[in-house]
C-alpha cells in the first residue's frame, strides 16, 4: 500500500506542476535564459572580453622555439664546418627566438582602451537583446489576455442568444410569432459561435507565439498556460510625460543606445590605431640556438708516424721526402656539437615607414570613414528611439481616448439591449432589431477590450525603453 500511495503522490505533484501558470515575469525570466538572441549576445560579449584580455598579452614578448632535421645533397656549404660538401649531410637545428615591441606608436594602448570599448558595448548588447524580448513576451502575453476577454465576452454572448433561442422556441410552439424569428436568431448564434472559434484560433497562435519566444520544449507547450491579475480592475488614466522627459530617461538608460556610444568611440580608437602606422616602431629581438651537421669531423688519439712520402728531387739528383703524418678521426657526437655550436643574439630594429604603397594614409582614411558612418548609426538609433517613444505616447493617448469612447459605448450599448430586449419579448420589435441591438454591444465590447490592451501595451513598451522593471 505504502508503494502504490508513494506512486500516486509522485503523479499528483507532477500534475500540480505541469499546471502551474506561469505570471508575466516568469515568462520574461525564462526568454532571459533561453531565448536564441540572447544568448548569440552572450557569446558575443565572451568574444570580446577574450579580445580585451588578449590585447593585454600583446605587450608582453613572444617566445618560440624551432627544431629541423634535414639532409643535404649536392655541393653546398657546411654552415657548421664552413667546408664544401658534396655528398649527402645530415643537417639538425635548434632555437629559441623572442620579440618584443619596445614603441609602436601607442598603436597596442589604443587597441587596449579599443577592445574596452568593445568588451563593454557587447555586455550592454546583451541587455539590448533582452530588451527586445521582453517587448515581444509582453506583447504575446497581453495579446493573450485580451483574447480571453474577447472570448468570454464572446461566449456570455451567445449564452444570452441560447436563452432568447430558447424563449423564441417557446413562442413559435405556442403561434405567437413567425418561425422566421426563430431562424434569424440561431443565424444570429452561429455567427457568435463562428466568432468564437476565430477568437480561440487566435488565441492559441498567440500562445505558441509567446512560446517560441521563451524557447519552451514541445512537452512543455502541451501544459503551458498563463496567469495574470485581473486586468479589468485597470484603471486607464490620461497619459501625463512629455516627450522630451520620455526621451531623456530612454537615452539615459537605454542600452542599445549606450552600446552605439561605445562603439563610437571604439570607432575613434580605430583612426588612432591607423595613424600609429605613420610612426615609426622599434623592437628587440633576441634568439639562442645550436645544431649538429653529419660534416663535423674531430681527431682522436696522437699523431701518427708514416713512412715519408717522395715529392721530388734536388739538382744532385738526391731525393727529397716530406713528413707522412696522420690522425685518427670521428664524427662529433651529437651532444658535444650541441654544445659547442651553441650560440646567442640579441639586436634592435628600427622600421621608419617611408613610402608603403599608401597604405598608411587609406588605412586612416577609412577609419574615418568608419568613424562617421557609426556616428550616424548613433544618430539614426536615437532618431528610432525618439520615434519609438513618440508612437507609443501616441497610441497610449489614443488608446485613453478609445478606451473612455467604448467605455460609454459599451453602457449605451448594455441600457439599449435590455431595453431592446424587453421590446422584443412584448413583440414590438422583431429579432433582426434585437440582433443589430446584440451586434453593436458586441463591437462596443470589442473596442473597449482592444483599447484596453493597447494603453497597458503602450504603458509597459515605455517601461521597457526607459528601464523600468514590467509588472502586472
Amino acid at each position: 500500500m505504502r508503494i502504490v500511495f508513494s506512486g500516486l503522490l509522485a503523479i499528483v505533484v507532477q500534475f500540480a506542476i505541469a499546471q502551474e501558470k506561469w505570471t508575466l515575469q516568469q515568462c520574461i525570466a525564462r526568454a532571459d535564459e533561453r531565448n536564441l538572441a540572447v544568448l548569440n549576445a552572450a557569446l558575443d560579449a565572451q568574444l570580446a572580453q577574450q579580445n580585451q584580455d588578449r590585447t593585454y598579452w600583446d605587450l608582453l614578448p613572444d617566445l618560440n622555439g624551432v627544431a629541423t632535421h634535414g639532409y643535404n645533397y649536392g655541393r653546398v656549404i657546411d654552415r657548421f664546418t664552413n667546408t664544401f660538401a658534396t655528398d649527402r649531410v645530415r643537417t639538425n637545428n635548434f632555437y629559441l627566438s623572442s620579440q618584443v615591441d619596445l614603441f609602436r606608436g601607442f598603436s597596442k594602448q589604443h587597441s587596449i582602451k579599443q577592445a574596452g570599448f568593445d568588451a563593454e558595448a557587447a555586455m550592454r548588447g546583451i541587455d539590448a537583446a533582452r530588451n527586445d524580448v521582453r517587448v515581444a513576451v509582453v506583447n504575446s502575453f497581453l495579446n493573450v489576455l485580451g483574447l480571453r476577454e474577447r472570448i468570454a465576452a464572446t461566449e456570455a454572448q451567445a449564452a444570452n442568444t441560447r436563452e432568447q433561442i430558447a424563449r423564441t422556441q417557446v413562442l413559435v410552439d405556442a403561434g405567437r410569432i413567425a418561425r422566421a424569428e426563430l431562424l434569424t436568431s440561431e443565424a444570429q448564434l452561429a455567427q457568435e459561435e463562428f466568432n468564437i472559434t476565430d477568437v480561440r484560433n487566435q488565441h492559441d497562435q498567440e500562445m505558441l507565439n509567446l512560446g517560441r519566444t521563451m524557447q519552451l520544449e514541445a512537452a512543455e507547450m502541451q501544459t503551458f498556460d498563463i496567469t495574470a491579475p485581473a486586468i479589468s480592475d485597470l484603471e486607464v488614466v490620461a497619459p501625463t510625460a512629455s516627450v522630451d522627459q520620455v526621451l531623456e530617461n530612454v537615452v539615459r538608460t537605454h542600452p542599445a543606445y549606450a552600446q552605439a556610444e561605445l562603439q563610437v568611440k571604439s570607432a575613434e580608437k580605430s583612426v588612432a590605431i591607423a595613424q600609429a602606422g605613420r610612426l615609426p616602431s622599434l623592437s628587440l629581438s633576441g634568439s639562442m640556438g645550436t645544431g649538429y651537421s653529419g660534416r663535423d669531423i674531430r681527431t682522436i688519439g696522437g699523431p701518427i708516424i708514416g713512412d715519408p712520402i717522395l715529392i721530388g728531387a734536388t739538382e744532385g739528383g738526391e731525393a727529397v721526402y716530406a713528413p707522412n703524418i696522420g690522425y685518427n678521426t670521428e664524427l662529433t657526437p651529437f651532444n658535444d656539437q650541441l654544445d659547442q655550436n651553441l650560440n646567442e643574439s640579441i639586436g634592435f630594429t628600427l622600421n621608419i615607414p617611408i613610402f608603403n604603397n599608401m597604405r598608411n594614409r587609406y588605412s586612416v582614411q577609412q577609419a574615418r570613414v568608419q568613424h562617421e558612418k557609426v556616428k550616424n548609426g548613433l544618430t539614426g538609433l536615437r532618431n528610432d528611439l525618439q520615434k519609438n517613444v513618440l508612437d507609443a505616447l501616441v497610441q497610449q493617448r489614443s488608446a485613453h481616448r478609445q478606451f473612455l469612447a467604448a467605455s460609454k459605448a459599451v453602457d449605451s450599448g448594455t441600457l439599449a439591449l435590455e431595453y431592446a430586449q424587453e421590446r422584443y419579448d412584448q413583440g414590438v420589435i422583431t429579432s433582426i432589431e434585437l440582433n443589430t441591438a446584440k451586434t453593436s454591444l458586441n463591437t462596443s465590447t470589442a473596442n473597449l477590450i482592444n483599447a484596453k490592451y493597447q494603453y497597458l501595451m503602450a504603458s509597459k513598451y515605455l517601461d521597457i525603453l526607459q528601464g523600468i522593471p514590467v509588472t502586472l
